[in-house]
Order: C-alpha cells, then structure tokens, then sequence
C-alpha cells in the first residue's frame, strides 16, 4: 500500500518527528540518512503492518510492504492514526501569531514547527509518559523496549520487530509478570490497573479525542488513574494537543531559573505566570523556550 496525504501549509517533517524524544521508542524507528518514520503497527483487525512515513513536498508518503494486502478499510485506520501521529488536522495559527509577535521565538514560524510527534493511541502515550516518570531517559528507553518484546505481537515470524501491546495484551500476563520480567517496578501496578480499567468500560479514552471537551472534564479523567500526577498529566494533555497546562518538575525549575531568576528559584506561583500570556498555548512556548 502507498497513500498520500495532503500536508498542512506549514509543516517540517523532521522537526514533527524529532522536536519530542517518542520517536527513539519502539515500535518507531527513525531512519535519519532516509528521513523516513517507520512503526509496527497492529490494526484493529488483528493484521501487523509496518509502516513508512516520510515527506515529499507538500504530501506525506504512507507506505506498507506490499506482502500484506489492506482492505480498504484497513487503509482508512493508517491514514487516520498517521494523521493523529502527526497532528494533521491541528490548526497552529493562533500559535504562529503570538510567535511573530514575540522575537525570540519567529524562527518557531520560519521554520514551520510546533507540531510534536505523538502515538496513535493514547493508551500507549499514557503508558510511555508513564515510564519517563522519576527515571532516566536511557531507562525509559529499556523500560519500553521490554514493554513492547514481551507483550507486543511479533511482525513476523522471521522479524524482531513488534507491535506496542494492547490492554488486552497486558492482562494476559500479570502485576508480577510486569515488575519481575519487563522490569517496570512499581510502575507495572499503574499500567496493569490501566489496562483493567480500558478493558472493563472504565475509560473511554479515544473519546478524549473530540476536541469539544473542555479540558477540565479530561483533567478530571486523567487524575483518577494511578501514576498520573501534574508532571504526567500536562505531557498527556499536551499530547492530546490541549497545551494550556505546564509541567512544574524539575526540568522546568532547572530551566527557568537559569535563564529568568539568576539560579534562584522563585515561589511556585511566580514559576506558573511565566508563560501565561500564551494563553492557550503555555506549554509550546516553555517547549521552544527551552
């Protein structure tokens, strides 16, 4: 399968891929000699696919390998999760202006970013942002990488290459099966009781997708479950391109404190109104800041 999708009019397909560290986590693969974006990824019909995404003037190029044959219905899943992965349908304008307004950050317009990649479900955003919690990136990395052998479906028989395991996936094993083997310490009761909740009608998550919910109403969802706190909740918020929120962790303490307070850290609610004219937009404009 080859499909097109007609870009945005502002679009940089390097700096959507590379702008957020997702793309260094499996299932994608970064091809940078290539430019291209590739991932195992499992349809809701139960087929593996990998797919290549790469750039070609004002159209996104999707591929398959052509040993797998899409039903036309199948083809409509990857472009709409390709779409979703690439915030396609976002409009940044608003975003743009308040950059042209503001000199240090024109080169965000000139060089056509903002967009930040993100997964085509949130349930594995939720889980990835999970294990960037109080670890290291590089433990991150393994975190994922063993989440996603273990439990993900196999591409193929001949291949090592898999796809991010779903709720169901998960429950097949165990709490124990999580901590011990995939090694996601206390995180393994987070996930394990997220995918529970997905799996039982607990959670609708692709309906925190419909960009008519206040983002209240999905702060509120997004508190009730288990290793969430304010760090997690602005990246899934950010994620779900709802970017009003601001990540208070010590990235961001380190970083405004250096550039705006002389090494001395400010009162929290002094640290809040540094990017509140961004209104909407707050956490794009700490991201570029920093």
């Amino acid at each position: 399968m080859k499909k097109l999708i007609k870009l945005p009019e502002k679009f940089n397909f390097s700096a959507t891929t590379t702008d957020h560290g997702w793309y260094l986590l499996p299932p994608f693969h970064h091809n940078d000699n290539r430019q291209t974006l590739s991932r195992v990824e499992e349809l809701s019909t139960g087929k593996i696919v990998m797919l290549h995404i790469k750039q070609d003037n004002d159209k996104l190029i999707v591929e398959t390998d052509d040993k797998k044959t899409l039903t036309s219905k199948e083809s409509e899943e990857v472009i709409r999760k390709v779409t979703w992965m690439f915030r396609l349908d976002e409009d940044f304008s608003a975003f743009y202006k308040m950059c042209d307004d503001n000199g240090d950050m024109q080169k965000i317009v000139t060089e056509s970013r903002g967009r930040l990649l993100r997964s085509p479900s949130i349930f594995e955003d939720i889980v990835k942002t999970i294990l960037t919690t109080n670890t290291t990136w590089s433990r991150t990395i393994s975190m994922t990488t063993h989440f996603v052998t273990l439990l993900g479906e196999r591409y193929s028989d001949d291949s090592e290459l898999f796809a991010f395991p779903t709720p169901e996936a998960v429950l097949r094993k165990d709490k124990h099966f999580l901590n011990d083997t995939v090694k996601l310490g206390y995180r393994s009761e987070y996930i394990y009781e997220l995918a529970q909740n997905l799996c039982n009608g607990v959670y609708d998550l692709d309906a925190l997708k419909k960009t008519e919910i206040p983002t209240e109403d999905i702060v509120h969802q997004m508190r009730e479950i288990k290793g969430v706190g304010p760090y997690a909740l602005s990246i899934i918020l950010m994620l779900l391109g709802r970017y009003d929120f601001l990540p208070v962790d010590s990235e961001f303490k380190k970083h405004v404190k250096n550039k705006y307070f002389a090494g001395k850290l400010p009162p929290k609610k002094q640290l809040q109104q540094l990017y509140k004219e961004w209104g909407d937009y707050k956490f794009l404009a700490y991201w570029f800041d920093r």
